[in-house]
């Protein structure tokens, strides 16, 4: 069977998919008496540190999506106020509220990038150095 596109959604629930069976193995291993090793410290370290990289990143994809929309809905709205100026008397007023509609949307989708943009920043600064940037500050 093909392995799924890193990064992809089949990806990323593949990856769940293993970190449940990872948890509940965790958990079964405390439930009989296993204590906590160096092991599966660090472990819980490291899958917690990618979790929150994995969250900045999805936070930085769906600020740029919403920049992308953004970016459309301005373009939308300047063939919208093209159409009304070609319009005359006819359709214009419904291009006008179609092109104020559009900018509303662009400014919408503008601002929902910049929370998203924030959260990416709180999740960055959350997890502390990157794991590998970690390694080589040992080294």
């Amino acid at each position: 069977m093909a392995q799924p596109l890193e990064g992809s959604a089949a990806s990323r629930a593949e990856l769940a998919g293993r970190r449940v069976d990872e948890l509940r193995r965790r958990r079964e291993d405390l439930a009989n008496g296993v204590p906590p090793s160096t092991e599966t410290v660090e472990t819980s370290r490291r899958r917690a540190q990618q979790a929150l990289e994995r969250a900045e990143q999805a936070h930085e994809d769906s600020a740029r999506r919403h920049l992308e929309a953004a970016q459309a809905h301005r373009r939308t709205a300047a063939a919208h106020e093209q159409a009304a100026l070609e319009a005359g008397d006819g359709n214009a007023g419904t291009h006008q509220d179609a092109a104020a509609y559009h900018r509303d949307e662009a400014q919408r989708h503008e601002h929902a990038a910049a929370v998203d943009f924030q959260r990416a920043h709180d999740d960055a600064e959350r997890s502390g150095p990157r794991l590998g940037q970690q390694q080589r500050a040992v080294d």
